[in-house]
């Protein structure tokens, strides 16, 4: 597959519901109309930094997606997590546990806030709201716009996915998939949503998984 094959399929991932959020699967529709920008990297420190400085700088993209399709196996996986952790503005700024996995929330500098990062891939220790045909990782990377309403605050100086611009959607249809994502998770998951899938976690990784990475040998 080339980029553009490669950012179609995983935009499909999102437009079928399979990420739970249903704001997603209304913004994958119309990605650029949303400030969604997607790319493909490979696991090197100096292109995620270009890629994240440019979204960053970019005022058309409020949420970038970075694809990584030869994240194939935990070996990849450890090793794309080892290099972000490299990159001056990312850090881990979660190591807790949850029914045997690690839940690590990596966190990216935008001036004075601190953006979750989401992610996902094939790997099946994943929620299932995470596993996705490719390895990608998710980040807000502009200020929280200033809504007339919200339907939950978020902590202060948190960004997050979540706070993409639904541009002007009625308020109807904005509950109707606030509510409808909470009920699609679980219907998904098969369970309530708990910290392995929720938005401050970026990968839930088994404890022992976890060990190996902590070697910090890819």
């Amino acid at each position: 597959m080339n980029a553009e094959q490669i950012i179609k399929t995983q935009l499909t991932f999102y437009r079928e519901g399979n990420a739970g959020c249903l704001f997603a699967a209304h913004a994958s529709a119309e990605p650029e109309k949303f400030g969604w920008h997607f790319v493909v990297s490979d696991v090197d420190q100096k292109q995620i930094e270009t890629l994240i400085q440019s979204a960053v700088g970019d005022e058309k993209v409020s949420t970038q997606s970075i694809i990584f399709p030869k994240v194939l196996t935990w070996e990849d996986l450890k090793g794309l997590l080892l290099t972000l952790v490299k990159i001056p503005t990312i850090s881990l700024g979660q190591e807790d546990e949850c029914e045997g996995s690690a839940c690590l929330g990596y966190r990216l500098k935008i001036e004075a806030d601190s953006s979750w990062i989401l992610g996902f891939g094939g790997f099946d220790f994943l929620p299932k709201t995470r596993q996705s045909l490719f390895t990608e990782i998710v980040f807000r990377c502009k200020p929280k716009p200033e809504y007339q309403q919200v339907m939950k605050e978020s902590e202060k100086g948190v960004l997050h996915v979540a706070h993409m611009d639904m541009q002007g959607m009625r308020e109807n249809k904005f509950k109707a998939l606030w509510y409808g994502s909470m009920n699609h998770v679980e219907e998904i998951l098969g369970r309530s949503s708990d910290l392995r899938s929720k938005a401050k976690t970026t990968f839930a990784i088994p404890t022992n998984l976890y060990e190996e990475l902590k070697k910090g040998t890819p």
